[in-house]
């Protein structure tokens, strides 16, 4: 069964990167935990991006990130605010209430997106000693593949700060929502000012890691201890931090954000052109289609795709750096 558009963790990692960790095997172990030159680099690449002292930690998936993240903004009474479809409620095994403890508020949005409109409706009917708000988590791009644009932010940010929360950006897949924007990570983070983020390699063409940012002081108290308290301590460090500083140094991370949102924009296309609907704006890597059941066995027949939405006959294709127009063409000849 093919791989092909099941999603960025099916792909091998980048050439660029590879070579990278072979590089940084043959040269002195100066440090680990995160405690390194390697670390020290890429924390200083990201800071260029920032007017303002950043602080960071590493971990080695998407959802250590989230928790190390989430634990540094929370206090155990504190509460989390985010749509219905993000990933800390959705996939990561109740790893956030497991780990932390503390309670997640969604809210209905009908393409992944959160509005200061639809916080002010839930904030209606969380009051008085039921929960305390205190930090909404943005997807970017959402777990159903829309962008939020800078303006859209800063709208959130403005609205969480004026009201005691602060923001924090689940940055998995961040790398594509700047390639589809065309803009820069200053204009992203700082102009909206987001209070946290994260930025993925794992999906960006890395074997794995992400980059914990904070923009506030608080946030970095006891960093070291919540590293190793989250189960994210890796001895030999470097082998991570070496990874993000390749995506970051010549901008690889735009590039592979670009060549993805092209290659997503190109099978809308072709799809649109057998007649292929999708169910929510074509804004990043991820489509989601709308495909019926028989078709759709004709396609896992040969490739490891599944219904995303079963009851509204919608499966999810993902591009990535590596995705090419022949794989495409191969895909489309079976709709």
């Amino acid at each position: 069964m093919l791989n092909d558009f099941r999603g960025e963790v099916w792909i091998n990692t980048h050439e660029d990167i590879l070579n990278a960790m072979i590089k940084a095997n043959s040269e002195p172990v100066d440090g680990g935990y995160s405690v390194e030159s390697y670390a020290a680099k890429a924390t200083e690449l990201m800071q260029k991006n920032f007017k303002d002292e950043i602080y960071t930690t590493f971990a080695m998936n998407g959802t250590a990130a989230n928790i190390i993240a989430l634990k540094a903004m929370l206090d155990r009474w504190d509460s989390v605010l985010c749509t219905e479809q993000t990933h800390i409620d959705n996939y990561e095994a109740g790893a956030f209430e497991y780990n932390l403890g503390n309670k997640i508020l969604t809210i209905p949005s009908p393409d992944g997106k959160i509005t200061v409109d639809l916080i002010k409706d839930l904030l209606k009917i969380h009051i008085n000693h039921k929960y305390i708000p205190k930090v909404i988590t943005l997807a970017q791009p959402t777990e159903l593949g829309t962008v939020y644009t800078p303006d859209e932010l800063k709208d959130i940010c403005d609205y969480a700060h004026s009201n005691g929360m602060y923001v924090y950006l689940d940055g998995a897949r961040l790398f594509t929502a700047i390639a589809a924007l065309n803009t820069d990570i200053k204009t992203m983070i700082e102009y909206p000012d987001i209070d946290a983020f994260t930025f993925g390699g794992t999906k960006a063409g890395a074997m794995f890691g992400e980059m914990v940012i904070f923009r506030r002081k608080e946030f970095s108290k006891n960093l070291v201890y919540s590293q190793k308290q989250s189960l994210q301590h890796l001895s030999k460090s470097k082998f991570l931090s070496v990874q993000l500083i390749e995506l970051l140094k010549d901008g690889l991370w735009f590039k592979n954000g670009k060549i993805a949102t092209d290659m997503a924009k190109l099978l809308e296309k072709k799809l649109l052109e057998k007649g292929i609907k999708t169910a929510y704006k074509v804004e990043s890597n991820l489509l989601f289609c709308i495909i019926d059941h028989e078709t759709v066995a004709k396609i896992t027949e040969k490739y490891s795709l599944h219904y995303w939405e079963e009851d509204k006959e919608i499966i999810r294709l993902v591009t990535t750096h590596l995705t090419t127009e022949e794989q495409i063409d191969a895909l489309i000849s079976l709709l």
